[in-house]
């Protein structure tokens, strides 16, 4: 038997109320976890749909403050 609070068969306090098992609350996790990577690869979409509008901006363009701080952030980016 471990000496950790998470051993086998322990019950701790949940915040949402009740006693839960780790592995009820390791669940809860990766239910929250796949949640959250499902919304940042909608944003990653996003992002890239906004690049592509970008890039046909400057192409129709070709000029002017727009394009010059298009190009400006695109070469900033990471």
């Amino acid at each position: 038997m471990s000496d950790t609070p998470m051993a086998e068969g322990a019950k701790f306090w949940s915040d949402i109320g009740g006693w839960v098992t780790p592995a009820s609350k390791f669940m809860q996790l990766e239910r929250e976890l796949a949640a959250a990577n499902e919304r940042i690869s909608k944003l990653n979409d996003y992002v890239a749909a906004l690049e592509t509008a970008g890039d046909k901006m400057a192409e129709e363009l070709s000029y002017g403050y727009d394009v010059d701080m298009w190009r400006k952030a695109k070469e900033a980016k990471p």
